[in-house]
């Protein structure tokens, strides 16, 4: 595989974004377990399994959208749409991206992979078809916020109260 290449599906999975999965430790922080070995390591692996479909998400995101993107003044450099990543390579990264990110997620505990199959699955929603829908979509993009704060506790085997989960709504 050639450095080009490596570079282009880097930029692909867009790494500047998994800064969002740190919401993935608000439910195991708020309930004050991260201190505790194996609590912290489920929480650390969601938070892998979350920048892994968030990536995942990203890559058929942009193989759905590269025809239009293609033409866009800013989106035409994005590594699908300029052909910097061949559309069949998007496509196995992403869906190997998805399906590991599931699997790690379930193998932390079988509900967490739940929660990031359901994560998967609105991805591909908002992709070819939310995103489109006003208001809506915006409903879908804050969820996948609360999505993460609910992976995190359930990851670790938390419990969520009313109030975390209004103010996570909320926030997102």
């Amino acid at each position: 595989m050639n450095r080009a290449l490596l570079h282009g599906l880097w930029r692909e999975a867009r790494p500047r974004q998994w800064v969002k999965n740190v919401l993935v430790l608000a439910g195991p922080g708020a309930a004050g377990v991260l201190d505790n070995g194996p609590y912290a390591w489920r929480t650390a692996m969601m938070v892998v399994a979350f920048c892994m479909v968030a990536s995942g998400g990203y890559f058929w995101n942009d193989v759905h959208d590269h025809p239009h993107d293609r033409n866009h003044p800013v989106k035409q450099h994005r590594p699908i749409a300029s052909g910097a990543v061949p559309l069949g390579v998007a496509q196995v990264v992403g869906t190997v991206l998805l399906a590991a990110g599931i699997a790690l997620a379930a193998v932390t505990r079988w509900e967490a992979g739940v929660v990031a199959a359901i994560y998967v699955v609105l991805t591909w929603l908002y992709s070819t078809l939310l995103k489109h829908v006003a208001v809506i979509d915006l409903v879908v993009v804050a969820s996948f916020y609360v999505l993460r704060a609910i992976g995190g506790a359930v990851a670790a085997d938390v419990k969520m109260s009313t109030w975390f989960l209004l103010t996570t709504s909320f926030a997102s």
